[in-house]
């Protein structure tokens, strides 16, 4: 039976209540999934943690791809204003490419650059000279450096020299983020000038707390969200490069990140557990375990029901009716996807959306049980093909419920990176932290693990070893 226009009207609302993207607090959509399974919140932790820290602090956040970071973060943001907070939001790829290794100097400019952007929005009064990218125009262009001794002594501006073709200061963003030779030079220009640029950031951030308790009062407590650095990744040729640079500010620098009288929390990669383990304290959200860590894989009883009240809560219960049919066969397709989704909200939703779509093809109103094995199996296809290496390490992650990562050097780190961001490998912390493999993905890894096992191999070497 052909769906009716109405039938059409009613899938493009659904359709677009299951978009994907980040929600804001108070949103309908949002599930409160550690207040229902109990865990901890990472919000009220972080937020607690800035209480207890007095006056300044520096805090990290991460979370992989699809984790519900930006989510949390909004509501860590809404939290801490609720308590009186005074909090400046930036976003990290409005002044870094993510694609290129970043350095302390470039960090600490587009830090004090970014507070200074924030603040001229939060205050809405425009800082003119008082700016930092004018204050470090400035100083580039007046920075002087005798040259020579006694009568034949001389000057010369090497900063100004630097600026060539930035015509004005909001050039000097625009320079850095795109990773000209602009950058390079004044990143040189800056290293031997590390002290100085620090003092002159610092000066900046204390101007700028003045001006916030000016007007909020003397006890105003600042927080600065830089959100969004957890993308700095690199091409497949810089990715080694950008990881050594993310390592090194984190490993050597955290301290020179710590801004006078203000609460920075930043978003930082979650690879940054791997390649410094122990070393810095990290927020890490956790993907659902809708399975629990023993050998059959038991259903968690906790979880499922949180994965069928985020549908309800998408589709509400005339949507659910209309979509699927009777209840039997509404709990009998939600349950065939919350099953493969993997703890994944995103997976899930990707799922439902697909579903919908295809509805349309189908052209019938409730929709077969057998279009919704059609979208699991499409799901499963993105996910090939699976190569042999990465099918081996598959099978340990699968077996022994670890990381298995061999080593903390930028390849294997790059290669678990990606597992996690793809979702071939889900990350769970219930009281321990534990790893598994993507239910669409276990079956297919162990199919092609089993068939390079059962190869001839070299004498002294096996697929596993590069694993």
């Amino acid at each position: 039976m052909a769906i009716t226009g109405d039938d059409r009207k009613f899938l493009k609302d659904m359709y677009g209540r299951l978009k994907d993207e980040p929600l804001q607090p108070g949103s309908v959509y949002y599930e409160p999934v550690h207040e229902r399974m109990k865990l901890e919140d990472p919000v009220k932790k972080i937020a607690t943690l800035i209480e207890f820290d007095g006056s300044e602090s520096i805090r990290l956040f991460s979370g992989f791809r699809g984790s519900g970071k930006t989510t949390e973060l909004y509501r860590l943001r809404q939290n801490l204003k609720d308590q009186g907070y005074f909090v400046l939001y930036a976003d990290a790829l409005d002044y870094v490419n993510p694609a290129q290794p970043i350095d302390i100097t470039d960090l600490l400019m587009v830090l004090a650059g970014a507070f200074s952007d924030a603040l001229e929005e939060q205050l809405d009064v425009a800082l003119r000279d008082e700016g930092f990218w004018e204050g470090l125009w400035r100083f580039l262009q007046t920075e002087i450096r005798p040259v020579g001794a006694g009568a034949s002594a001389e000057v010369e501006t090497p900063g100004k020299k630097i600026l060539g073709g930035a015509k004005v200061a909001a050039d000097i963003k625009f320079e850095i983020k795109a990773g000209t030779s602009f950058r390079t030079e004044l990143r040189d220009f800056m290293t031997i000038r590390l002290r100085e640029l620090k003092a002159r950031v610092d000066r900046f951030f204390e101007d700028g707390v003045k001006r916030i308790r000016n007007k909020h009062g003397p006890d105003t407590q600042i927080v600065f969200i830089f959100d969004q650095l957890e993308q700095l990744r690199g091409t497949i040729q810089a990715e080694a490069d950008v990881i050594r640079s993310v390592e090194r500010i984190f490993a050597v620098h955290l301290e020179l990140l710590r801004m006078p009288y203000v609460h920075a929390v930043f978003t930082v990669p979650p690879w940054l557990k791997f390649v410094l383990p122990g070393a810095v304290q990290i927020t890490l959200l956790s993907t659902v375990h809708l399975w629990n860590n023993d050998r059959d894989r038991s259903r968690c009883a906790k979880a499922w029901p949180v994965f069928h009240s985020l549908v309800e809560r998408r589709l509400q219960k005339a949507g659910l009716q209309r979509l699927f049919g009777t209840e039997a066969h509404q709990k009998k397709a939600v349950e065939a996807m919350i099953a493969v989704c993997g703890g994944h909200y995103r997976d899930l939703l990707g799922l439902l959306r697909n579903v919908v779509a295809r509805a349309v093809e189908a052209e019938r109103l409730p929709v077969a049980y057998t279009l919704v094995q059609d979208v699991v199996s499409a799901a499963r296809r993105d996910f090939l093909p699976i190569a042999t290496e990465d099918a081996v390490w598959l099978v340990k992650i699968a077996a022994q419920r670890a990381s298995a990562l061999p080593s903390t050097d930028p390849g294997p780190v790059t290669r678990l990176a990606r597992f996690l961001d793809s979702h071939s490998v889900l990350y769970f912390v219930n009281g321990d932290e534990w790893y598994d493999v993507h239910p669409l993905v276990r079956e297919e890894a162990a199919r092609v693990a089993d068939a390079v096992r059962a190869e001839p191999q070299p004498a002294g070497r096996n697929a596993a070893d590069k694993a």
